[in-house]
């Protein structure tokens, strides 16, 4: 090996762990035993049941599916392994048959250890000795939970239980101990329990922090810290947490939002169990672990295209049809959408330069709401702090090409401009806080129905990217202008009502006549989206801040600001009717047809008729609260 390739090697291996822990004359004599190996796409690294692995490999480029199959075929995916990661520990080092099938996802590339050298690191450099034990024992643990996932948790007609809770496939009892207890004890302990975690609990017994291996690895072993040192020094907190009632889709985005391989179950505050991201195996490598790891390592638009086909194509269409309910898919979507955005947005930064003030990335509409299905236009602005005197020119011109770039960016990667430019490349869309207050205050004081209108978009934003606290002061200074909102809220009611739900006065469905959608209903206009302008109605005259519809839902039902049977008849209709929407569109993208938001009511089931002639009904009657209220004749103010 030349001294080129060889210095390359070790400047690679020595950020990698094991190898990192070397001394710099052992990694160098490492790294000139080390083998490079190159995998085509589809060819196996190491087959399941195949001979030992005469190699321990690092992924230097590429990325590699570790998967096990079932007697009848059927694959689970345990994960997908990108540059940095090792494969073959369980093999290699412990000298035994392949466990998983580990296949090369596209041309990869691999540093190959011999495993003489392996064996040798391990009899003579104890932190890599550690390391790589936990290593082992961890994927000792994998390869064989894979098995025993795909007993627990899919039927016998091979339905993923997503829609089970969480407790239902946590792993309990929960490893725990008190924030004092010395770090090398937490250690001892999880060797003694052979789990890669331990969380710590306060007096009552609630959750406080976590400590995983990482943790050891990172924040003790590489910074040299004392062993004695508690565990209060090194724990991840607060404790990210997810109640054992939740459905399992809640556990998959919090993973993709927080970009977190450990979610602790909660029943209250108290910890009952630990789900990781091994146990969200979801369908070929797209775990939610997966989907945040594979996102953050793109770094150009067509790498972030692919990934957002493949979870449009596969995750999507899966997860509806084991029974996730299609408002967790729309938050699902959002954290994988809100991630792109926000990488693609720091990849902007590093090539324009720090931005000149803090700012705040808004989505608007359905995304501000959680409420994208498989395919939605983009509708953003941007939101930055107000620039000291003198410098205003400059943050606006830099923040004007900010937004331009980015959302050529978005269109890059996949979705479509919005044709009414309600985007950050539209110099109206981009303005300081003063000028963002002042616009709204301009809405609601003088509410030109055409203005009001325009403006219902702007209501729902939510910032993804930035200073989140600017859109935090925002949302405050509008809650603060609605008492005095009286005739826009009179406005937004007669808007509200405009457009009744497509029923005739028999009860029968009321179709387009002709054109491109003949014989079909509108789902969106007439269906979620009369639903979304009612319930934001509502929101807006209350004071609640949330964006989604089911949230403000349950907040003014919470408050008494809602009957609790319409609150409840309005998400029922809406989880509904946002549910065939779903089904609709992935219809049309696997048919290759344009997705849409129309469906032909004779193509439903006699149940599925009803219920969405149910769904309407509740819409009329939410309509007619409204106009009783407000005052509001035939949808005009």
């Amino acid at each position: 090996m030349d001294n080129v390739v060889l210095d390359s090697t070790v400047a690679f291996l020595q950020r990698i762990p094991p190898f990192q822990f070397l001394p710099e004359p052992t990694l160098r004599r490492v790294a000139a035993q080390a083998e490079i190996h190159y995998f085509p796409k589809g060819t196996a690294l190491i087959r399941r049941g195949g001979a030992p692995a005469e190699y321990l490999y690092v992924i230097q480029r590429g990325g590699v599916k570790k998967s096990v199959r079932s007697e009848d075929g059927e694959e689970t995916v345990v994960e997908i392994a990108g540059e940095g990661d090792l494969v073959g520990v369980l093999s290699a080092v412990d000298h035994t048959a392949g466990h998983l099938d580990d296949i090369a996802l596209e041309d990869t590339v691999c540093y190959a250890i011999p495993r003489a050298v392996v064996d040798e690191l391990m009899a003579t450099e104890p932190a890599f000795t550690r390391y790589l034990l936990h290593a082992l024992q961890q994927a000792l643990d994998v390869s064989l939970e894979a098995l025993r996932q795909r007993a627990a948790l899919w039927e016998s007609d091979g339905s993923f239980l997503l829609a089970a809770r969480c407790r239902d496939i946590a792993r309990s009892p929960v490893l725990t101990c008190s924030p004092a207890t010395p770090i090398q004890e937490a250690a001892r302990r999880m060797t003694e329990h052979r789990v890669n975690s331990i969380v710590v609990v306060d007096e009552a017994g609630h959750g406080s922090g976590i400590v995983t291996d990482w943790d050891l690895r990172e924040r003790v072993v590489a910074a040299g810290l004392d062993y004695l040192q508690p565990v209060s020094q090194i724990m991840s907190s607060p404790l990210v947490t997810v109640a054992g009632d939740e459905p399992v889709a809640e556990a998959i985005r919090l993973m993709i939002a927080r970009n977190i391989h450990h979610l602790v179950v909660v029943d209250g505050l108290r910890p009952i169990g630990m789900i990781t991201g091994y146990d969200l195996i979801v369908r070929q490598g797209t775990s939610p672990v997966f989907i945040a790891k594979a996102i953050d390592r793109t770094v150009d638009p067509k790498g972030m295209r692919a990934l957002l086909e493949q979870v449009q194509r596969q995750l999507f269409p899966f997860l509806l049809a084991r029974g996730v309910r299609a408002t967790q898919l729309g938050y699902i979507a959002a954290e994988i959408n809100d991630r792109i955005i926000a990488r693609l947005l720091a990849l902007l930064e590093a090539e324009l330069g720090p931005p000149p003030v803090p700012y705040c990335w808004l989505v608007l509409g359905s995304e501000g709401r959680r409420e994208q299905t498989i395919k939605t236009d983009q509708d953003n602005a941007l939101l930055y702090a107000d620039p000291p005197e003198g410098e205003e020119d400059a943050a606006r011109d830099y923040f004007l090409e900010l937004g331009r770039r980015a959302v050529e960016g978005l269109v890059a990667v996949g979705f479509p401009p919005c044709s009414g430019r309600y985007t950050a490349d539209n110099p109206e869309w981009v303005q300081p806080l003063a000028r963002w207050r002042r616009r709204f205050e301009a809405w609601v004081a003088v509410p030109e129905p055409e203005d009001v209108l325009s403006s219902l978009i702007f209501f729902d934003f939510r910032g993804v990217h930035g200073d989140l606290a600017l859109a935090d002061q925002l949302r405050r200074y509008i809650t603060e202008l609605m008492p005095q909102s009286g005739l826009f809220l009179v406005h937004v009611a007669g808007i509200s009502t405009a457009q009744g739900p497509p029923l005739g006065f028999l009860g029968q469905f009321v179709v387009e006549r002709s054109g491109e959608h003949k014989d079909q209903l509108d789902l969106k206009h007439g269906g979620t989206g009369a639903i979304v302008n009612l319930v934001r109605l509502f929101a807006l005259r209350h004071g609640v801040e949330e964006t989604s519809t089911l949230s403000r839902l349950e907040r003014l039902k919470a408050a008494g600001q809602m009957q609790d049977e319409l609150a409840n008849d309005l998400a029922e209709a809406f989880e509904f009717l946002l549910s065939l929407r779903f089904r609709q569109q992935w219809e049309d993208l696997r048919a290759g047809k344009p997705i849409s938001n129309f469906i032909d009511p004779r193509q439903l089931s006699s149940l599925e008729r009803r219920l969405l002639k149910e769904s309407f009904k509740v819409i009329g009657r939410a309509q007619a609260v409204v106009r009783q209220e407000f005052s509001v004749e035939h949808g005009i103010a």
